[in-house]
Protein backbone atom coordinates (compact mmCIF):
# COMPACT_ATOMS: atom_id res chain seq x y z
CA UNK A 1 0.00 0.00 0.00
CA UNK A 2 0.97 3.75 -0.93
CA UNK A 3 -0.18 4.74 2.94
CA UNK A 4 2.48 2.01 4.19
CA UNK A 5 5.30 3.19 2.05
CA UNK A 6 4.40 7.16 2.73
CA UNK A 7 5.30 5.62 6.38
CA UNK A 8 8.42 3.88 5.42
CA UNK A 9 9.55 6.80 4.06
CA UNK A 10 8.84 9.52 6.61
CA UNK A 11 10.75 7.15 9.10
CA UNK A 12 13.72 6.98 6.96
CA UNK A 13 13.89 10.89 6.75
CA UNK A 14 13.40 11.68 10.05
CA UNK A 15 16.14 9.14 11.31
CA UNK A 16 17.87 11.47 9.13
CA UNK A 17 17.24 14.49 10.98
CA UNK A 18 17.63 12.60 14.44
CA UNK A 19 21.54 11.85 13.22
CA UNK A 20 22.70 15.18 12.97
CA UNK A 21 22.88 15.22 9.51
CA UNK A 22 22.69 18.48 7.56
CA UNK A 23 21.03 18.07 4.04
CA UNK A 24 21.48 21.03 1.87
CA UNK A 25 18.74 23.31 1.08
CA UNK A 26 18.16 21.80 -2.48
CA UNK A 27 17.95 18.36 -1.20
CA UNK A 28 15.49 19.27 1.43
CA UNK A 29 13.63 21.05 -1.16
CA UNK A 30 13.07 17.92 -3.39
CA UNK A 31 12.41 15.41 0.08
CA UNK A 32 9.79 18.06 1.01
CA UNK A 33 8.14 17.88 -2.60
CA UNK A 34 8.36 14.04 -2.58
CA UNK A 35 6.61 13.94 0.82
CA UNK A 36 3.32 15.97 -0.38
CA UNK A 37 2.69 14.39 -3.55
CA UNK A 38 3.12 10.91 -1.89
CA UNK A 39 0.35 12.21 0.19
CA UNK A 40 -1.52 13.37 -2.91
CA UNK A 41 -1.17 10.03 -4.17
CA UNK A 42 -2.24 8.18 -0.88
CA UNK A 43 -5.31 10.17 -0.26
CA UNK A 44 -6.22 9.50 -3.85
CA UNK A 45 -5.85 5.79 -3.59
CA UNK A 46 -7.74 5.93 -0.68
CA UNK A 47 -10.52 7.75 -2.13
CA UNK A 48 -10.36 5.08 -5.10
CA UNK A 49 -10.40 2.14 -2.11
CA UNK A 50 -13.71 3.51 -0.53
CA UNK A 51 -15.55 3.61 -3.69
CA UNK A 52 -14.90 0.46 -4.88
CA UNK A 53 -15.71 -0.25 -1.20
CA UNK A 54 -19.53 0.95 -1.96
CA UNK A 55 -19.61 -1.10 -4.90
CA UNK A 56 -18.64 2.12 -7.76
CA UNK A 57 -16.08 2.02 -10.29
CA UNK A 58 -13.08 4.41 -10.19
CA UNK A 59 -13.70 7.35 -11.07
CA UNK A 60 -12.19 9.87 -13.94
CA UNK A 61 -9.28 11.75 -12.81
CA UNK A 62 -11.32 15.00 -14.30
CA UNK A 63 -14.60 14.28 -12.02
CA UNK A 64 -12.48 13.80 -8.49
CA UNK A 65 -11.15 17.43 -9.47
CA UNK A 66 -14.58 18.64 -10.62
CA UNK A 67 -16.22 17.07 -7.32
CA UNK A 68 -14.12 19.91 -5.13
CA UNK A 69 -11.58 17.67 -4.17
CA UNK A 70 -7.77 18.36 -5.15
CA UNK A 71 -7.63 21.09 -8.45
CA UNK A 72 -5.07 22.96 -9.84
CA UNK A 73 -5.18 27.02 -8.58
CA UNK A 74 -3.12 28.82 -10.68
CA UNK A 75 -1.51 32.20 -9.85
CA UNK A 76 -3.90 34.33 -12.17
CA UNK A 77 -6.67 33.12 -10.06
CA UNK A 78 -5.22 34.80 -7.28
CA UNK A 79 -4.30 38.34 -9.28
CA UNK A 80 -7.85 38.33 -10.22
CA UNK A 81 -9.04 37.70 -6.53
CA UNK A 82 -6.70 41.14 -5.98
CA UNK A 83 -8.40 42.90 -8.72
CA UNK A 84 -12.03 41.75 -6.88
CA UNK A 85 -10.87 42.74 -3.64
CA UNK A 86 -9.33 46.34 -4.38
CA UNK A 87 -12.24 47.24 -7.07
CA UNK A 88 -15.31 45.86 -6.91
CA UNK A 89 -15.76 45.65 -2.96
CA UNK A 90 -15.18 49.08 -3.11
CA UNK A 91 -17.52 50.05 -5.69
CA UNK A 92 -20.34 48.10 -4.00
CA UNK A 93 -20.18 49.42 -1.05
CA UNK A 94 -20.23 52.78 -2.27
CA UNK A 95 -23.38 52.08 -4.52
CA UNK A 96 -24.97 51.15 -1.06
CA UNK A 97 -24.74 54.67 0.38
CA UNK A 98 -25.87 56.41 -3.21
CA UNK A 99 -29.36 54.35 -3.66
CA UNK A 100 -31.06 51.28 -3.42
CA UNK A 101 -31.07 50.29 -7.17
CA UNK A 102 -27.42 51.33 -7.56
CA UNK A 103 -26.56 48.88 -5.05
CA UNK A 104 -28.93 46.53 -6.55
CA UNK A 105 -27.43 46.57 -9.60
CA UNK A 106 -23.75 46.36 -7.99
CA UNK A 107 -24.69 43.26 -6.08
CA UNK A 108 -25.09 41.63 -9.64
CA UNK A 109 -22.35 42.83 -11.23
CA UNK A 110 -20.37 41.23 -8.10
CA UNK A 111 -21.95 37.83 -9.04
CA UNK A 112 -21.14 38.29 -12.28
CA UNK A 113 -17.55 38.64 -11.40
CA UNK A 114 -17.64 35.86 -9.34
CA UNK A 115 -19.06 33.61 -12.09
CA UNK A 116 -16.09 34.80 -14.02
CA UNK A 117 -13.92 33.58 -11.55
CA UNK A 118 -15.63 30.41 -11.43
CA UNK A 119 -14.94 30.52 -15.52
CA UNK A 120 -11.21 31.19 -14.63
CA UNK A 121 -10.86 28.48 -12.29
CA UNK A 122 -12.83 25.60 -14.61
CA UNK A 123 -9.97 26.72 -17.70
CA UNK A 124 -7.21 26.03 -15.32
CA UNK A 125 -8.89 22.75 -14.87
CA UNK A 126 -10.50 21.57 -18.18
CA UNK A 127 -9.57 21.87 -21.64
CA UNK A 128 -11.07 24.09 -24.37
CA UNK A 129 -14.76 23.10 -24.73
CA UNK A 130 -16.00 23.33 -28.19
CA UNK A 131 -17.72 25.87 -29.93
CA UNK A 132 -21.21 23.81 -29.20
CA UNK A 133 -20.39 23.51 -25.80
CA UNK A 134 -18.74 27.06 -24.83
CA UNK A 135 -22.04 29.08 -24.39
CA UNK A 136 -23.16 26.35 -22.00
CA UNK A 137 -19.87 27.08 -20.07
CA UNK A 138 -20.29 30.34 -20.20
CA UNK A 139 -23.94 31.20 -19.62
CA UNK A 140 -24.44 32.07 -16.17
CA UNK A 141 -22.29 34.90 -16.72
CA UNK A 142 -24.04 36.22 -19.63
CA UNK A 143 -27.23 35.70 -18.04
CA UNK A 144 -25.62 37.85 -14.92
CA UNK A 145 -24.58 40.00 -17.61
CA UNK A 146 -28.05 40.64 -19.32
CA UNK A 147 -29.81 41.13 -15.54
CA UNK A 148 -27.55 43.98 -14.77
CA UNK A 149 -28.45 45.40 -18.46
CA UNK A 150 -31.81 45.05 -17.87
CA UNK A 151 -32.00 47.09 -14.20
CA UNK A 152 -30.31 49.70 -16.44
CA UNK A 153 -33.21 49.46 -19.00
CA UNK A 154 -36.08 49.08 -16.41
CA UNK A 155 -35.09 52.64 -14.39
CA UNK A 156 -34.37 54.80 -17.64
CA UNK A 157 -36.09 57.64 -15.84
CA UNK A 158 -34.16 57.58 -12.55
CA UNK A 159 -32.25 60.61 -11.19
CA UNK A 160 -29.07 58.13 -11.07
CA UNK A 161 -29.55 56.60 -14.79
CA UNK A 162 -25.47 57.98 -15.46
CA UNK A 163 -24.72 55.58 -12.56
CA UNK A 164 -26.94 52.66 -14.07
CA UNK A 165 -25.63 53.38 -17.82
CA UNK A 166 -22.24 53.33 -17.13
CA UNK A 167 -22.36 49.89 -15.06
CA UNK A 168 -24.39 48.55 -18.25
CA UNK A 169 -21.87 49.54 -20.51
CA UNK A 170 -18.86 48.25 -18.28
CA UNK A 171 -20.32 44.72 -17.64
CA UNK A 172 -19.94 43.78 -21.20
CA UNK A 173 -15.99 44.07 -20.74
CA UNK A 174 -16.90 40.32 -18.98
CA UNK A 175 -17.26 38.89 -22.17
CA UNK A 176 -13.58 38.80 -22.82
CA UNK A 177 -13.22 35.03 -21.81
CA UNK A 178 -14.81 34.27 -25.31
CA UNK A 179 -13.11 36.67 -27.53
CA UNK A 180 -9.82 35.39 -29.27
CA UNK A 181 -6.91 36.42 -30.83
CA UNK A 182 -7.21 39.38 -28.58
CA UNK A 183 -9.43 39.73 -25.59
CA UNK A 184 -7.67 43.09 -24.26
CA UNK A 185 -9.08 45.75 -26.76
CA UNK A 186 -12.61 43.90 -25.90
CA UNK A 187 -12.41 45.31 -22.80
CA UNK A 188 -10.70 48.46 -23.93
CA UNK A 189 -13.40 49.01 -25.77
CA UNK A 190 -16.15 48.36 -23.17
CA UNK A 191 -14.26 50.84 -20.98
CA UNK A 192 -14.57 54.19 -23.33
CA UNK A 193 -18.30 53.25 -23.43
CA UNK A 194 -18.37 53.18 -19.49
CA UNK A 195 -16.57 56.18 -19.17
CA UNK A 196 -18.98 58.34 -21.67
CA UNK A 197 -21.21 58.19 -18.58
CA UNK A 198 -18.89 58.22 -15.52
CA UNK A 199 -17.60 61.66 -16.98
CA UNK A 200 -20.76 62.83 -16.81
CA UNK A 201 -20.91 62.01 -12.99
CA UNK A 202 -17.40 63.62 -12.45
CA UNK A 203 -18.89 66.30 -14.21
CA UNK A 204 -21.84 66.85 -12.02
CA UNK A 205 -20.41 65.97 -8.94
CA UNK A 206 -16.32 66.77 -8.62
CA UNK A 207 -16.00 69.41 -6.08
CA UNK A 208 -19.79 68.39 -4.74
CA UNK A 209 -20.13 64.96 -3.29
CA UNK A 210 -17.02 63.38 -3.23
CA UNK A 211 -19.15 59.76 -2.45
CA UNK A 212 -19.87 59.90 -6.88
CA UNK A 213 -16.27 60.97 -7.57
CA UNK A 214 -14.58 57.69 -5.98
CA UNK A 215 -17.51 55.52 -6.72
CA UNK A 216 -16.72 55.99 -10.17
CA UNK A 217 -12.89 55.46 -10.02
CA UNK A 218 -13.33 52.49 -8.16
CA UNK A 219 -15.44 50.76 -11.31
CA UNK A 220 -13.33 52.26 -13.55
CA UNK A 221 -10.39 51.26 -11.77
CA UNK A 222 -11.49 47.78 -12.44
CA UNK A 223 -11.78 47.98 -15.92
CA UNK A 224 -8.77 48.95 -16.19
CA UNK A 225 -6.79 47.13 -14.21
CA UNK A 226 -8.41 44.27 -15.94
CA UNK A 227 -7.04 45.01 -19.21
CA UNK A 228 -3.18 44.22 -18.12
CA UNK A 229 -4.20 41.28 -15.96
CA UNK A 230 -5.84 40.27 -19.42
CA UNK A 231 -2.68 40.75 -21.30
CA UNK A 232 -0.19 39.02 -18.78
CA UNK A 233 -2.29 36.12 -18.39
CA UNK A 234 -3.99 35.71 -21.38
CA UNK A 235 -3.04 37.01 -23.98
CA UNK A 236 -4.61 36.09 -27.06
CA UNK A 237 -7.50 33.92 -24.95
CA UNK A 238 -8.84 32.44 -22.19
CA UNK A 239 -5.93 30.51 -21.13
CA UNK A 240 -7.95 26.83 -20.88
CA UNK A 241 -5.88 23.57 -19.49
CA UNK A 242 -4.85 21.29 -22.98
CA UNK A 243 -4.72 17.80 -20.07
CA UNK A 244 -7.31 19.25 -18.38
CA UNK A 245 -10.79 17.20 -18.21
CA UNK A 246 -14.16 18.34 -19.07
CA UNK A 247 -15.13 21.89 -18.49
CA UNK A 248 -18.96 21.07 -18.64
CA UNK A 249 -18.05 18.04 -16.04
CA UNK A 250 -16.10 20.81 -13.77
CA UNK A 251 -18.35 23.98 -14.06
CA UNK A 252 -21.37 21.73 -12.78
CA UNK A 253 -19.83 18.90 -10.52
CA UNK A 254 -20.42 18.88 -7.14
CA UNK A 255 -18.85 17.46 -4.23
CA UNK A 256 -19.72 14.02 -3.68
CA UNK A 257 -20.92 13.38 0.00
CA UNK A 258 -19.04 10.68 1.83
CA UNK A 259 -20.66 6.84 2.00
CA UNK A 260 -23.20 8.64 -0.50
CA UNK A 261 -25.63 6.04 -2.19
CA UNK A 262 -23.87 4.25 -4.97
CA UNK A 263 -24.21 4.86 -8.22
CA UNK A 264 -27.09 4.06 -10.28
CA UNK A 265 -27.71 0.80 -12.23
CA UNK A 266 -25.91 -0.01 -15.85
CA UNK A 267 -27.98 1.06 -18.33
CA UNK A 268 -29.49 -1.19 -21.03
CA UNK A 269 -27.01 -3.44 -23.10
CA UNK A 270 -25.27 -2.37 -26.23
CA UNK A 271 -27.99 -3.17 -29.76
CA UNK A 272 -26.64 -6.30 -31.14
CA UNK A 273 -24.11 -6.21 -33.89
CA UNK A 274 -25.51 -5.49 -37.76
CA UNK A 275 -25.91 -8.60 -39.42
CA UNK A 276 -23.41 -8.75 -42.21
CA UNK A 277 -25.77 -11.29 -44.48
CA UNK A 278 -28.68 -8.24 -44.67
CA UNK A 279 -28.89 -7.38 -48.18
CA UNK A 280 -27.22 -4.67 -49.56
CA UNK A 281 -29.08 -1.32 -49.55
CA UNK A 282 -30.53 0.16 -52.82
CA UNK A 283 -29.06 2.77 -54.43
CA UNK A 284 -32.58 4.75 -53.98
CA UNK A 285 -31.60 4.72 -50.00
CA UNK A 286 -28.50 4.43 -49.79
CA UNK A 287 -25.25 5.87 -51.83
CA UNK A 288 -25.78 6.66 -55.25
CA UNK A 289 -24.58 4.52 -58.14
CA UNK A 290 -21.92 6.73 -59.71
CA UNK A 291 -20.68 4.10 -62.02
CA UNK A 292 -23.87 4.19 -64.65
CA UNK A 293 -22.67 8.07 -64.77
CA UNK A 294 -19.10 7.70 -65.57
CA UNK A 295 -20.30 4.83 -68.36
CA UNK A 296 -22.44 7.88 -70.05
CA UNK A 297 -19.93 9.98 -69.66
CA UNK A 298 -17.52 7.63 -71.53
CA UNK A 299 -19.75 7.81 -74.49
CA UNK A 300 -18.46 10.99 -75.95
CA UNK A 301 -20.73 12.86 -78.22
CA UNK A 302 -23.32 9.97 -78.19
CA UNK A 303 -24.43 10.89 -75.07
CA UNK A 304 -27.15 13.21 -76.28
CA UNK A 305 -28.47 10.32 -78.48
CA UNK A 306 -30.47 8.95 -76.15
CA UNK A 307 -32.39 12.66 -74.96
CA UNK A 308 -35.99 13.11 -76.33
CA UNK A 309 -36.87 16.02 -78.60
CA UNK A 310 -38.83 19.02 -77.53
CA UNK A 311 -42.36 19.47 -79.81
CA UNK A 312 -44.37 23.50 -80.14
CA UNK A 313 -46.85 22.13 -78.00
CA UNK A 314 -44.37 21.28 -75.18
CA UNK A 315 -42.91 24.92 -75.15
CA UNK A 316 -45.05 26.54 -72.52
CA UNK A 317 -45.70 29.89 -74.33
CA UNK A 318 -48.06 27.46 -76.87
CA UNK A 319 -49.30 25.73 -73.17
CA UNK A 320 -53.59 26.13 -73.55
CA UNK A 321 -53.46 25.16 -69.34
CA UNK A 322 -50.53 26.67 -68.06
CA UNK A 323 -51.38 28.24 -64.49
CA UNK A 324 -51.67 31.58 -64.90
CA UNK A 325 -48.96 34.01 -64.04
CA UNK A 326 -50.01 36.92 -62.39
CA UNK A 327 -52.80 36.34 -59.22
CA UNK A 328 -56.29 37.25 -59.67
CA UNK A 329 -57.32 40.40 -57.77
CA UNK A 330 -59.58 38.46 -55.61
CA UNK A 331 -57.09 36.08 -54.54
CA UNK A 332 -54.84 39.01 -53.33
CA UNK A 333 -57.48 40.41 -51.20
CA UNK A 334 -58.09 37.27 -49.64
CA UNK A 335 -54.53 36.71 -48.26
CA UNK A 336 -54.28 37.57 -44.69
CA UNK A 337 -52.35 40.28 -43.32
CA UNK A 338 -48.87 39.42 -42.32
CA UNK A 339 -48.71 38.72 -38.51
CA UNK A 340 -45.02 40.31 -37.90
CA UNK A 341 -46.67 43.80 -39.09
CA UNK A 342 -49.92 43.24 -36.52
CA UNK A 343 -47.15 42.46 -33.99
CA UNK A 344 -45.13 45.39 -34.27
CA UNK A 345 -48.86 47.57 -34.20
CA UNK A 346 -49.44 46.00 -30.69
CA UNK A 347 -45.94 46.34 -29.41
CA UNK A 348 -46.29 50.25 -30.48
CA UNK A 349 -47.02 51.88 -26.10
CA UNK A 350 -49.10 55.04 -25.72
CA UNK A 351 -47.32 58.40 -25.87
CA UNK A 352 -46.01 60.06 -22.66
CA UNK A 353 -45.54 63.99 -22.05
CA UNK A 354 -45.55 64.47 -18.56
CA UNK A 355 -43.20 66.18 -15.42
CA UNK A 356 -42.01 64.04 -12.94
CA UNK A 357 -40.10 65.90 -10.50
CA UNK A 358 -37.45 68.21 -12.23
CA UNK A 359 -38.00 65.49 -15.43
CA UNK A 360 -40.20 66.42 -18.38
CA UNK A 361 -40.74 62.70 -19.82
CA UNK A 362 -41.18 62.81 -23.32
CA UNK A 363 -41.56 59.39 -24.97
CA UNK A 364 -42.77 56.97 -27.93
CA UNK A 365 -44.04 60.13 -29.94
CA UNK A 366 -44.60 58.84 -33.47
CA UNK A 367 -45.70 61.67 -36.05
CA UNK A 368 -46.12 64.43 -33.25
CA UNK A 369 -44.55 67.78 -34.62
CA UNK A 370 -46.35 70.14 -32.42
CA UNK A 371 -45.50 69.26 -28.93
CA UNK A 372 -44.59 72.01 -26.77
CA UNK A 373 -42.65 72.57 -23.02
CA UNK A 374 -43.12 75.95 -22.14
CA UNK A 375 -43.53 75.66 -18.26
CA UNK A 376 -39.62 75.16 -17.53
CA UNK A 377 -37.56 76.12 -14.91
CA UNK A 378 -33.49 76.07 -14.92
CA UNK A 379 -33.32 72.72 -12.42
CA UNK A 380 -35.48 70.95 -15.09
CA UNK A 381 -34.36 68.32 -17.31
CA UNK A 382 -35.57 66.73 -20.45
CA UNK A 383 -35.87 63.34 -20.91
CA UNK A 384 -37.05 62.77 -24.99
CA UNK A 385 -37.02 58.58 -25.49
CA UNK A 386 -38.22 56.61 -28.73
CA UNK A 387 -40.11 58.96 -30.68
CA UNK A 388 -40.48 58.93 -34.60
CA UNK A 389 -40.91 61.51 -36.77
CA UNK A 390 -41.50 64.50 -33.85
CA UNK A 391 -40.39 67.72 -33.27
CA UNK A 392 -39.86 69.08 -29.84
CA UNK A 393 -40.17 72.48 -28.86
CA UNK A 394 -38.61 73.68 -25.20
CA UNK A 395 -39.09 77.17 -24.05
CA UNK A 396 -36.89 78.79 -21.52
CA UNK A 397 -33.85 77.74 -19.83
CA UNK A 398 -33.93 73.96 -18.74
CA UNK A 399 -30.46 72.19 -17.45
CA UNK A 400 -30.30 69.25 -19.18
CA UNK A 401 -31.74 67.60 -22.70
CA UNK A 402 -31.31 63.85 -23.39
CA UNK A 403 -32.40 62.28 -26.60
CA UNK A 404 -32.50 58.56 -26.40
CA UNK A 405 -33.50 55.82 -28.83
CA UNK A 406 -34.98 58.02 -31.43
CA UNK A 407 -35.53 58.69 -35.23
CA UNK A 408 -36.05 61.27 -37.78
CA UNK A 409 -36.58 64.00 -34.48
CA UNK A 410 -36.10 67.63 -33.99
CA UNK A 411 -35.42 69.44 -30.88
CA UNK A 412 -35.47 73.16 -30.65
CA UNK A 413 -34.85 74.74 -27.65
CA UNK A 414 -33.72 78.51 -25.81
CA UNK A 415 -31.21 77.86 -24.01
CA UNK A 416 -29.53 74.65 -21.92
CA UNK A 417 -27.22 74.99 -18.89
CA UNK A 418 -25.54 71.43 -18.81
CA UNK A 419 -25.35 69.69 -22.20
CA UNK A 420 -27.30 68.13 -24.78
CA UNK A 421 -27.09 64.52 -25.37
CA UNK A 422 -27.94 62.46 -28.20
CA UNK A 423 -27.60 58.41 -27.95
CA UNK A 424 -28.47 55.50 -29.54
CA UNK A 425 -30.69 57.60 -32.59
CA UNK A 426 -30.42 58.54 -35.97
CA UNK A 427 -31.10 61.11 -38.26
CA UNK A 428 -31.46 64.00 -35.70
CA UNK A 429 -31.75 67.98 -35.84
CA UNK A 430 -31.24 70.02 -32.96
CA UNK A 431 -31.57 73.80 -32.75
CA UNK A 432 -30.38 76.26 -30.30
CA UNK A 433 -31.44 79.41 -30.40
CA UNK A 434 -29.51 80.49 -27.56
CA UNK A 435 -26.94 79.04 -25.62
CA UNK A 436 -25.65 75.58 -24.74
CA UNK A 437 -21.97 74.55 -22.99
CA UNK A 438 -21.69 71.08 -24.52
CA UNK A 439 -23.10 68.56 -27.08
CA UNK A 440 -22.42 65.15 -26.15
CA UNK A 441 -23.13 62.11 -28.99
CA UNK A 442 -22.71 58.53 -28.68
CA UNK A 443 -23.60 55.55 -31.05
CA UNK A 444 -25.60 58.04 -33.13
CA UNK A 445 -25.82 58.41 -37.12
CA UNK A 446 -27.51 62.01 -38.92
CA UNK A 447 -26.87 64.63 -36.56
CA UNK A 448 -27.63 68.17 -37.69
CA UNK A 449 -26.68 70.73 -35.33
CA UNK A 450 -28.04 74.22 -36.12
CA UNK A 451 -26.55 76.71 -33.87
CA UNK A 452 -27.18 81.11 -33.61
CA UNK A 453 -24.44 83.52 -33.09
CA UNK A 454 -24.53 83.13 -29.32
CA UNK A 455 -24.11 79.64 -28.97
CA UNK A 456 -20.30 79.69 -30.65
CA UNK A 457 -18.85 79.23 -27.44
CA UNK A 458 -19.48 75.45 -27.17
CA UNK A 459 -17.83 71.86 -27.04
CA UNK A 460 -18.51 68.88 -28.85
CA UNK A 461 -18.02 65.22 -27.82
CA UNK A 462 -18.65 62.20 -30.05
CA UNK A 463 -18.15 58.30 -29.78
CA UNK A 464 -19.10 55.61 -32.06
CA UNK A 465 -21.25 58.09 -34.28
CA UNK A 466 -21.14 59.33 -37.94
CA UNK A 467 -22.48 61.70 -40.60
CA UNK A 468 -22.56 64.70 -38.15
CA UNK A 469 -22.57 68.48 -39.41
CA UNK A 470 -22.94 71.92 -37.69
CA UNK A 471 -24.47 74.94 -39.55
CA UNK A 472 -24.28 78.58 -38.16
CA UNK A 473 -25.41 81.77 -39.42
CA UNK A 474 -23.49 83.30 -42.57
CA UNK A 475 -21.80 86.53 -42.29
CA UNK A 476 -25.63 88.65 -43.02
CA UNK A 477 -29.02 87.68 -42.14
CA UNK A 478 -29.65 86.91 -45.79
CA UNK A 479 -26.36 84.60 -46.19
CA UNK A 480 -27.05 81.07 -46.64
CA UNK A 481 -25.77 78.85 -43.11
CA UNK A 482 -22.74 77.27 -43.43
CA UNK A 483 -22.40 73.70 -43.07
CA UNK A 484 -19.19 72.33 -40.61
CA UNK A 485 -19.02 68.86 -41.04
CA UNK A 486 -17.50 66.89 -37.62
CA UNK A 487 -14.31 64.48 -38.53
CA UNK A 488 -15.04 61.12 -38.71
CA UNK A 489 -11.78 59.55 -39.74
CA UNK A 490 -9.04 60.06 -37.45
CA UNK A 491 -5.00 59.41 -38.10
CA UNK A 492 -2.77 58.44 -35.46
CA UNK A 493 1.08 58.36 -35.23
CA UNK A 494 4.03 57.69 -32.53
CA UNK A 495 6.31 60.41 -32.21
CA UNK A 496 8.46 60.83 -28.99
CA UNK A 497 7.13 58.26 -27.40
CA UNK A 498 3.80 59.68 -27.14
CA UNK A 499 0.47 58.75 -29.49
CA UNK A 500 -0.90 62.15 -31.78
CA UNK A 501 -4.09 61.62 -33.47
CA UNK A 502 -5.90 64.29 -35.51
CA UNK A 503 -8.28 64.24 -37.88
CA UNK A 504 -7.51 63.23 -41.87
CA UNK A 505 -7.89 65.59 -44.23
CA UNK A 506 -9.38 64.90 -47.93
CA UNK A 507 -7.44 67.00 -50.28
Amino acid sequence: RSSAASDVYKRQVVSTQSTGLLLPMSAEKAVSDLLARLEAVTKRLESVEKQLAAGGGAPAPVAASSAGGDHNEPPFIGEFDDLVNQHVKQYVELSKKINDVVHQQALVFEQAVQAERKLLLTAANSKKPSQADLPKVVEPISKLMGQVSEIREKNRTSAFSNHLSAVGEGVQALGWVVVSPTPGPHVNESKAQSEFWSNRILKDFKGKDELHVNWVHAFNGFLKDLIPYIKKNHTTELAWNPRGGDALSFSGGAAPAAGGAPPPPPGPPPPPPPSFDAPAPSSAGGAPDTGALFAALNKGEAITSGLKKVTKDMKTKNMKDKPPAIVPAKEAKESPAPKAAVGKAEAQKPPVLRLEGNKWLVHNHVGNKTIVISETEAKQVIYVYKCDNSVIQVKGKVNNITIDSCKKTGVVFESVISAVEVVNSTSIEVQCAGKCPSYAVDKSSGLQLYLSKEGFDFEFVQAKSSEMNVLIPGATAEADLIELSIPEQFKTVLKDGKLITEPVAHV
